[in-house]
């Protein structure tokens, strides 16, 4: 399941980089028909394109530009522009280099107004959803290591530390917490598996390992772990121009390292611990008396988690004050983002439970991310093409992530 989960993943976010790239060309050709226009305009002439299709209209004594989808396609066919292909023409990282395209605008060019707005809630609670969850496995795992303190108590204490850490406006300043936390990460994993392999020999096979009443929940969570489309595009724009049309085999490769990363993680933690497995691992470490491995990776996890906790919600912050018009900075800014941690610890106390929170968030928002929307926008955007193994991968995806969101929002309600 977590490589079907995986696949499926893949293939819908390399989606949106083929939908970036159509919106782009739209916009190039758009750019083109403008400067004809202020041409036009400045020699007091109508240019007229070839075959007597003239693009450059009036009307009650303007002139402006008429653009249709078919127009932009007739173009590209015209000039030979390929925007699609891996090796972008010289052009197409001009107009990359000009414009900067997310996951909404591609939301927006497919539907309007309306997919633009989905796509901002989507986002905006699956990046808080994701700093719920940060905030349950901090304070579960600290109350297992001070059992004195109660977990709601940690929570909050941790809150107004947290606030003042969004008010941190360069999320670069954050740089090196967030390379201590992929070290301790990479530090926990080792420490796990070596607890694992030493109880590798008490290991039992279960005759019931599978549960069929449990499987909408665990693909919920397995959605929620390859959800990264609201990341997608700032991952693949990060790269330098010269090597950006290697990016996705960079990305598939990276998914399939982590892919197996997980299913190893998760069999040898079972196998050693079986149905006492916690849902948080680290919950299943000893914790003996005195400093132990087990303590580290918990503090390490903690540490890095709650540094992340504030990087998580930039995006948040960021649509937030573009929806609002608040100025970065004001009392009201300042306001608002201490709602939202507020927010956070709210849900925290509503919905404890770590796993079923991934799950609902999983779902829900995340379903819609990874399947749902990427396959619409596929699905508009391309409507002229000829391609019928493109149409049967965005009916496949409308199929897996509407009847996984169905069944797994309802699972999570039902069982929270």
């Amino acid at each position: 399941m977590m490589v079907f989960v995986s696949y499926f993943a893949i293939k819908a976010m390399l989606l949106i980089i083929d939908c970036k790239y159509k919106v782009l060309s739209v916009l190039y050709q758009y750019e083109n028909l403008t400067e004809d226009l202020e041409e036009d305009v400045k020699t007091g002439e109508k240019k007229r394109r070839p075959g007597g299709d003239n693009k450059l209209k009036s009307s009650n004594g303007a002139t402006y530009v008429e653009l249709k989808c078919s127009d932009v396609e007739e173009d590209e066919e015209e000039e030979g522009v390929e925007f699609l292909n891996n090796n972008n023409s010289k052009m197409n990282k001009s107009a990359r280099a000009v414009h900067e395209i997310h996951y909404s605008d591609i939301g927006f060019a497919a539907f309007g107004v309306t997919g633009r707005a989905v796509i901002d809630f989507a986002l905006l609670t699956s990046q808080i959803g994701f700093c719920c969850a940060y905030l349950i496995f901090i304070s579960e795992n600290l109350a297992t290591y001070i059992p004195s303190v109660e977990k709601t108590s940690w929570l909050f204490l941790l809150l107004p530390f947290l606030f003042l850490l969004t008010l941190v406006k360069d999320i670069s300043q954050f740089a090196i917490f967030s390379l201590f936390a992929q070290l301790s990460n990479i530090f926990a994993f080792t420490v796990v598996y070596w607890f694992d392999f030493q109880h590798l020999h008490l290991a039992q096979v279960h005759p019931r390992e599978f549960s069929l009443e449990g499987f909408p929940f665990y693909f919920s969570v397995a959605i929620y772990c390859f959800e990264g489309a609201g990341m997608i595009l700032s991952l693949e724009e990060s790269l330098a121009t010269e090597i950006r049309d290697q990016f996705r085999s960079y990305f598939i490769k990276t998914i399939l390292a982590i892919t197996t990363l997980y299913i190893t993680f998760g069999v040898a933690g079972y196998l050693s611990y079986g149905p006492e497995t916690n849902e948080i691992i680290t919950l299943n470490l000893p914790s003996d008396d005195g400093f132990n491995f087990a303590i580290l990776v918990k503090i390490c996890l903690c540490f890095s988690l709650f540094f992340t906790y504030p990087i998580m919600l930039f995006p948040v912050t960021s649509i937030l004050e573009k929806k609002l018009e608040v100025a970065q900075g004001s009392t009201a800014a300042k306001f608002m983002r201490l709602i939202i941690v507020l927010l956070t610890g709210l849900i925290v106390l509503k919905v404890p439970n770590f796993g079923q929170l991934m799950a609902l968030v999983g779902a829900s928002c995340c379903t819609l991310l990874a399947y749902i929307m990427p396959a619409l926008c596929h699905l508009v955007l391309f409507r002229r093409d000829s391609d019928q193994s493109g149409r049967l991968l965005d009916y496949t995806l409308l199929f897996l992530g509407i009847t996984g969101a169905a069944i797994g929002t309802l699972d999570a309600v039902v069982n929270s």
